[in-house]
């Protein structure tokens, strides 16, 4: 058993370094390696794949596994616990300015196929990475009260926020990088607690890709009005109820409630429990 964890770390390890080589590799011959009219995009979606890949990798290696498992047995409850996030991530979409008019898409379905699959995999790498690594790493060390998950979520929230800013390397107005890391830190609060309530990290995956693709589908692939006065109000009041909703349900998330995505068997620990008081019980008889 010893020797069959060794070689399955020697494999993480090896992977999460081919996985880093061939970021680099990416990194430096980017010029040359994705070429054509579509270059940045193809960069980007093997980047993040690549990314995504590794982020994988580390969730395996901390042995957070089972964020991985997709559980029949409270799936129903699990996909109503997140309609309103569904609301809020297909909310991102100007669906009123799209139908009457205002905004337009004008790539063919192909290039709109192409752009849905880039976010994707940029929802799988930054869920991976921020939920499945830094949330659970905080998490997992701090669960001892309500106060502590709070905490776990203001904290990797915050670095996912945080690590936005570098957008305004890349020539990105300060004011609208600022407006980024303000909505990144809501929506990783808000992934937090769905991967609390729902144990899986895929209902996180789908929802940050959606999110992603309903509010960068017309501003890359179209054009037009985004933001009309009746978005603003939907979109306002929108964000209010599922934030009191989510608010809600994080107060109601109670630390020993939240084992089970740890891995941690209650049942088998409990009877583990009993056992040693039987046996000691019994040696205090004799």
């Amino acid at each position: 058993m010893h020797n069959k964890e060794k070689v399955k770390n020697y494999i993480y390890i090896a992977v999460v370094i081919l996985s880093m080589l061939l970021l680099v590799i990416c990194e430096i011959f980017k010029k040359r390696i994705f070429v054509g009219e579509n270059a940045d995009a193809m960069y980007a979606l093997v980047t993040r794949a690549v990314g995504g890949a590794l982020c994988l990798v580390l969730v395996l290696y901390c042995s957070y596994q089972n964020v991985l498992k997709i559980r029949g047995r409270g799936l129903l409850r699990a996909i109503l616990f997140t309609l309103p996030c569904w609301a809020v991530a297909i909310n991102n979409f100007p669906i009123i300015p799209y139908f009457s008019g205002k905004a337009h898409i004008d790539a063919a379905l192909s290039a709109v196929l192409f752009y849905a699959l880039q976010c994707l995999f940029v929802g799988f790498f930054e869920e991976m990475a921020f939920r499945g690594c830094i949330f659970m790493l905080v998490l997992g060390r701090h669960r001892k009260s309500s106060f502590d998950i709070f905490l776990s979520i203001v904290i990797s929230s915050a670095i996912f926020g945080a690590i936005h800013l570098v957008n305004i390397l890349a020539g990105a107005s300060p004011a609208a990088v600022i407006l980024q890391v303000g909505y990144s830190f809501l929506i990783g609060g808000m992934c937090s607690v769905v991967l609390m309530k729902t144990g899986c990290i895929w209902h996180c995956v789908l929802l940050h890709a959606v999110y992603n693709f309903c509010g960068g589908v017309v501003p890359e692939l179209g054009g037009g009005t985004i933001w009309d006065t009746p978005t603003v109000v939907i979109t306002t009041v929108l964000a209010i109820a599922v934030t009191v909703y989510v608010v809600v349900a994080l107060i109601r998330i109670k630390p020993d409630s939240l084992g089970y995505i740890f891995g941690e068997d209650k049942t088998e620990n409990a009877e583990n429990t009993n056992e040693e008081k039987e046996v000691s019980g019994h040696s205090d008889i004799q």
